[in-house]
């Protein structure tokens, strides 16, 4: 086990999305653990200023951890971080509310340091259909100049909560490709969140990018999925758009309050409680699989694919390297 850790330690390691209440100790398991880098939500259904205020609580955390953590607004902030032994951390907006139809204030984030921003959040917005909407309606023209813009600036596209409809308009439109950050196929469980064929098929034809989920909803059999199984997951996805687009993008939601649960799913678009895929209507936050609770168990899937079969220089393109070479085609340094 240890000469797993020290080899991931000297690797490039990315999660493409962790939503986690922040704290020495997880900065500490991720840092410990050879974590690069790692995506993080900033934002829900905030408004602009309430969103604006989330940099600066950002900016206070990698004040306050600066011994073991960073941010990064390129791939070579990335780099410089692996160098110096930090965890960079990436920011990402898991809405466009933020913006509030002004597209001029995309700039403005990008200057705080958003590098992700979805085009929805499960619901239609003015730029396009989110996967819970009966029908999705693509992306509008708003939504249109909204990637154009997204693609000038250096932001990812992502489209981790949107419609089928939104999702092959959006490949289309962007000219840099785009990713579903975190997400599964629909082939390995039959989730309103997860993509069908057709989309990851598309996805790849434009080099896009899916960042693989560990949210215990996205995943067959819920927090009791098996590792096994995960991995036949990944080999199937493998053989059916190849293996330098996909990912990992865990959806992690460490160290929150069932309430935030609540804040999630229903922000204040509704007054009646919104459950989500959650079939027992429960308002907790769903079971881990235990062979991923927390960060640093990334070891225990970087194991379990390379004795299943794949490549360990696949293994390794999955871990990370694939993520930085998608952000390179992306990020403007």
């Amino acid at each position: 086990m240890n000469r797993m850790k020290n080899l991931l330690k000297d690797q490039i390691i990315i999660d493409g999305l962790q939503y986690c209440n922040w704290n020495r100790e997880l900065f500490e398991d991720v840092w410990t653990a050879g974590f690069t880098a790692i995506h993080v939500t900033l934002v829900y259904w905030e408004n602009t200023e309430e969103s604006f205020k989330k940099f600066d609580e950002w900016g206070k955390r990698i004040k306050d951890n600066q011994d073991i953590i960073s941010h990064a607004k390129g791939v070579n902030d990335i780099l410089t971080a692996k160098k110096n032994n930090k965890v960079a951390f990436i920011f990402g907006f898991q809405n466009s509310a933020p913006i509030n139809n002004d597209i001029f204030l995309i700039e403005k984030f990008y200057t705080r340091g958003l590098r992700f921003m979805q085009l929805t959040y499960n619901n239609q917005t003015a730029l396009g259909g989110g996967c819970y909407e009966q029908n999705d309606s693509g992306v509008s023209r708003f939504g249109k100049n909204v990637i154009e813009e997204m693609n000038r600036l250096g932001i990812v596209v992502d489209l981790s909560h949107a419609g089928k409809k939104t999702c092959l308009d959006a490949i289309k439109f962007s000219s840099k490709p785009v990713a579903i950050s975190h997400a599964n196929p629909l082939f390995f469980h039959n989730s309103i969140r997860n993509i069908d064929n057709e989309v990851l098929k598309e996805l790849s034809k434009k080099n896009g990018f899916i960042g693989l989920s560990l949210y215990p909803l996205h995943l067959k059999d819920h927090g009791d999925c098996r590792l096994e199984d995960y991995c036949m997951m990944i080999h199937q996805l493998i053989n059916m758009i190849g293996d330098d687009c996909i990912g990992i993008g865990s959806d992690l939601c460490k160290n929150w309050k069932d309430e935030v649960l609540l804040w999630m799913r229903n922000g204040k678009w509704t007054k009646k409680l919104d459950y989500g895929e959650s079939t027992v209507k429960s308002l907790k936050w769903p079971e881990q699989p235990k062979w991923f609770e927390k960060g640093s168990d990334i070891i225990n899937l970087y194991e379990a694919l390379i004795k299943s079969g794949i490549k360990e220089k696949t293994v390794i393109n999955i871990m990370g390297l694939n993520w930085l070479n998608f952000m390179k085609n992306n990020f403007s340094e």
